[in-house]
């Protein structure tokens, strides 16, 4: 199946044969940011159902309701990315931080706050222990950081001599690539 988002509603459709599920059926908020859970079993989404826009989680399958994850939103926020453990949620917010928030207690923790505005590059690692991202320094260059869930901690992996952005991890995630235009 895939996932999509039209109208402001959460779809789920078929590849070929099958019947498509508004999961949301919802057209009085605005949905968005649909993304599935790394076992396939839940849809995260952001909704301004609460009156902000939050996180929410709804069974693929269009049971039950949608269950809202986060509270405090108070700026529009980008699309959730599942840590492919599937325990943790990563977000941005058009206020330049990057949240966290760990599905077992719903706690919401801020990793990062670009000064220059909003930043969408953050990707986690292939366990799910790192988290990706890049952000602006004085130099107006961009450098790559990674946030460790295990210590809560973050750590820039680059210089600020070039401008590094657009951080991926490698398969076994034992290397982590980016894009920097280079010259002197």
């Amino acid at each position: 199946r895939v996932v999509f988002v039209a109208r402001g509603d959460v779809f789920s459709a078929p590849v070929e044969k099958g019947v498509t599920r508004n999961l949301t059926r919802s057209s009085r908020y605005h949905d968005k940011g649909a993304r599935w859970s790394p076992d396939g079993r839940k849809i995260a989404f952001l909704s301004d159902i609460s009156g902000e826009e939050e996180l929410y989680l709804i069974n693929q399958d269009g049971s039950g309701k949608p269950e809202r994850i986060t509270t405090g939103g108070a700026a529009y926020r980008f699309a959730p990315e599942w840590a492919p453990d599937g325990k943790r949620l990563a977000f941005a917010d058009k206020e330049g931080r990057i949240w966290v928030v760990t599905l077992a207690d719903r706690k919401q923790v801020q990793v990062a706050d670009e000064r220059n505005g909003a930043t969408t590059d953050y990707v986690w690692s292939p366990g799910g222990g790192y988290l990706a991202y890049s952000l602006s320094e004085p130099s107006g260059q961009r450098s790559i950081w990674i946030w460790s869930a295990a210590d809560g901690k973050a750590r820039r992996v680059t210089g600020e001599m070039f401008s590094e952005y657009n951080p991926g991890w490698d398969p076994k995630g034992n290397y982590l690539y980016f894009l920097s235009p280079r010259e002197y």
